[in-house]
C-alpha cells in the first residue's frame, strides 16, 4: 500500500509540474489563479506523503480507519488535479 501511495503521490507531483509549465502561456490573471490552485494541490500532495510516512502501525482496526480516510483524501486530491487539468487544457 505504501509503495502504491508513493507512486500516486509521485505521479501527482509530475502532473502538477506539467501543469505549471503549461500555464506559462496564459494571461497573467489566469496564470496567477492557476498557480495559486496548483500550489494548494502541491501542498495537499506533500501533506498526504507526510501523513503516510508518519503513520505508525498500531493495530488492524486503526489501520483500516487510517486506510479508509487516506483513500478518501487521495481520491479527492486526484479529482481536484484532474478537474484542474481539464480547465488548463481547454
Amino acid at each position: 500500500f505504501k509503495q502504491e501511495t508513493t507512486n500516486k503521490i509521485d505521479a501527482n507531483n509530475k502532473n502538477i509540474a506539467d501543469f505549471n509549465a503549461r500555464i506559462e502561456k496564459e494571461k497573467n490573471e489566469t496564470k496567477a489563479n492557476y498557480k495559486k490552485r496548483l500550489a494548494e494541490l502541491e501542498q495537499k500532495n506533500a501533506d498526504m506523503k507526510r501523513k503516510m510516512d508518519d503513520y505508525k502501525m498500531s493495530g488492524k482496526e486503526d489501520w483500516e480507519k487510517f486506510n479508509a480516510q487516506f483513500n478518501v483524501e487521495m481520491e479527492e486530491l486526484d479529482k481536484a488535479i484532474n478537474e484542474l487539468s481539464t480547465k488548463i487544457t481547454k
